[in-house]
């Protein structure tokens, strides 16, 4: 065989023959298929997402009608408070002064009054009788013997005027005379003595009162300073009030005081302050006189409203005041505006209805009387017509 050569024309008469090998078009088509899967779902999502509407603005809280009053200045009396129990004036004790003696009278009961003078008790004084006895017959016999020495004396000295006697017997009798005279003053103190002991037989009131309590009875044994009666002197009582040290100062004897005991009330005055403030009570003590007739008791616990100096205060009602967080407070409204600004106060006295406002507050500022429970700092208010 031998290789037959292939021709231009030839060549080109076969390409037109052989038809040309499909293009790969697949890959183009599953794309653009995905393009319009995905396209439709988001349509579809957007068209079941509810529209967003936009935020609506919060209503505003509804105003809480009040009514306001300003804080005004007023001069008002320092009223110190106090209280404490009631107490004798002077409650003197009584005892006795000599001992060994038996009691026979007594006739005083507590709550008896007495009079300067009057007799509480009697002891036994039969053997201090008879020694006072025994001394008047010393002084007697003193007495006499002075006026034996003294007669002698005298013989002596007319015997040496007349040079019929010695100088040394005169001078024994001026000596006898002396001793005798020794033993008189003896025998009078001995007497004073036992007539001062013999007194103290008779147990007298000291002075004007009321007995408040007797610790002996008849029968009794005394001792030497043994406690026998009390007595409230002059019948006077007195309220020790317990007042704080910081209130002291408004304090004056003569100050006007009501003193109240359940539901009574006794005008009193207050007699004077104790110098002493208690170191661990931070409390001094007022002593406040009280009336004859007061009805009151030694032990009694009474209360006390000293009234002192008139002074210059700020004022609010007393519905004003809430207490908040532990301390009082009131809710201020300035003028021009609608919400309310809550201000820590620092409180006084209470009187007639009115609070007084030591810290806190100025004159004329208006604070809210009625509905100030129900508020917060900041709320927004309308008065009241």
């Amino acid at each position: 065989m031998y290789d037959r050569k292939i021709t231009t024309e030839e060549a080109e008469r076969a390409s037109i023959a052989e038809p040309a090998p499909p293009r790969r078009r697949w890959p183009f088509v599953l794309g653009a298929a995905l393009m319009l899967a995905g396209g439709g779902y988001f349509w579809q999502q957007r068209a079941n997402t509810p529209p967003v509407t936009p935020p609506v603005a919060a209503a505003p809280a509804p105003a809480l009608t009040v009514t306001v009053a300003p804080a005004t200045s007023r001069s008002i009396a320092a009223m110190v408070a106090g209280d404490g129990s009631v107490v004798a004036w002077q409650e003197l004790l009584i005892s006795t002064e000599i001992g060994g003696l038996r009691i026979i009278r007594a006739p005083i009961e507590e709550g008896d009054t007495v009079r300067a003078g009057q007799l509480l008790a009697a002891l036994d004084d039969s053997v201090l009788a008879a020694q006072l006895a025994q001394a008047d017959a010393a002084i007697n016999e003193s007495v006499a013997f002075i006026e034996f020495a003294r007669t002698e004396q005298a013989r002596a000295e007319e015997l040496v005027r007349s040079n019929t006697g010695s100088r040394q017997v005169v001078e024994q009798r001026q000596s006898a005379t002396r001793q005798a005279e020794a033993r008189l003053l003896s025998a009078r103190a001995r007497r004073d003595e036992v007539a001062a002991r013999l007194a103290q037989t008779q147990i007298l009131a000291p002075t004007d009162g009321i007995v408040s309590r007797v610790a002996v009875r008849i029968g009794a044994v005394t001792a030497v300073g043994q406690e026998m009666f009390r007595i409230i002197r002059d019948g006077r009582l007195e309220l020790e009030a317990r007042v704080p040290e910081l209130e002291l100062a408004a304090l004056r004897a003569g100050q006007p005081v009501v003193v109240s005991h359940g539901g009574r009330e006794i005008a009193a005055e207050l007699r004077i302050v104790a110098p002493v403030v208690a170191a661990e009570t931070r409390l001094g003590i007022a002593r406040v006189a009280l009336p004859a007739g007061s009805g009151l008791r030694p032990g009694m616990f009474a209360r006390a409203e000293i009234t002192g100096a008139p002074r210059e205060v700020i004022m609010v009602p007393a519905s004003a005041v809430v207490f908040r967080e532990g301390a009082p407070q009131a809710f201020v409204l300035p003028e021009g505006e609608s919400r309310v600004a809550m201000r820590r106060l620092v409180a006084g006295a209470r009187q007639e209805g009115m609070v007084e406002i030591r810290d806190g507050l100025r004159a004329g500022e208006r604070v809210v009387t009625a509905g100030a429970g129900f508020l917060a700092d900041g709320d927004m208010v309308r008065i009241s017509p």
